[in-house]
């Protein structure tokens, strides 16, 4: 009587228990599912933080492609190509590797002048983070000996729309540079505005489009 009396109270109770279970089990999914469909949390405060430093993503990384001194290879008529002289340059490696890893595949930029005029316009030059790379590689001068540069990036306004998203952020650039016969050339600073779409992939926020809107007047 005993045993059938516990049976009956203990086979209900555990039943019970196990249902409670799968239903926290599910919950839980579903939470989970809200959090990568917000990039890691419902309220997407921390999927703002991530898009966020995106921005610093862009920051070193062209800050330490402008500190290249020996990556002077970019060929304007095949940016696609990453030539091992390049990236035996330590800078223009990193610069090159960390850009990749916060942009899409087929990033694509668009530059206009303050007035308007078109600078770069999608299609100019092939999709993906090494044209880009490639062409802001060989700006610099030929016969420079060290050259720095730093974007300082603030005003953050971020918008997120499930696996999507924009920022906006407004930048200060300056920089300096030493030419081959000693003399320290100094420029900027100048001020930029920069709108990037962004998309949630691979486990992360990456850009995939910006727009960079020089706010000083560059000659056309």
């Amino acid at each position: 009587m005993r045993g059938k009396a516990y049976s009956t109270l203990f086979i209900p109770l555990l039943a019970t228990i196990c249902a409670i279970g799968l239903i926290g089990t599910a919950a839980a999914d579903n939470d989970r599912d809200d959090d990568n469909r917000n990039g890691g949390n419902k309220n997407g405060a921390l999927a703002k933080a991530e898009i966020e430093e995106l921005m610093s993503c862009y920051a070193y990384s062209f800050d330490a492609i402008n500190r290249a001194v020996t990556a002077i290879y970019s060929d304007l008529g095949n940016l696609e190509y990453l030539d091992p002289l390049n990236m035996a340059d330590p800078n223009f490696a990193e610069g090159y590797e960390r850009f990749r890893s916060c942009t899409t595949d087929d990033f694509v930029i668009e530059v206009y002048n303050v007035n308007g005029t078109a600078l770069l316009l999608e299609g100019w030059i092939p999709a993906g983070p090494l044209p880009w790379v490639n062409l802001i590689n060989s700006f610099r001068a030929d016969d420079d000996i060290a050259s720095q540069g730093q974007h300082l990036f603030g005003s953050l306004s971020t918008t997120v729309r499930g696996k999507t998203g924009t920022i906006k952020a407004y930048a200060t650039i300056s920089g300096s540079r030493i030419t081959a016969d000693g003399e320290l050339v100094k420029g900027g600073p100048g001020t930029s505005t920069y709108t990037s779409d962004v998309v949630y992939k691979r486990g992360k926020w990456l850009l995939k489009k910006t727009t960079l809107v020089e706010n000083n007047l560059v000659d056309e």
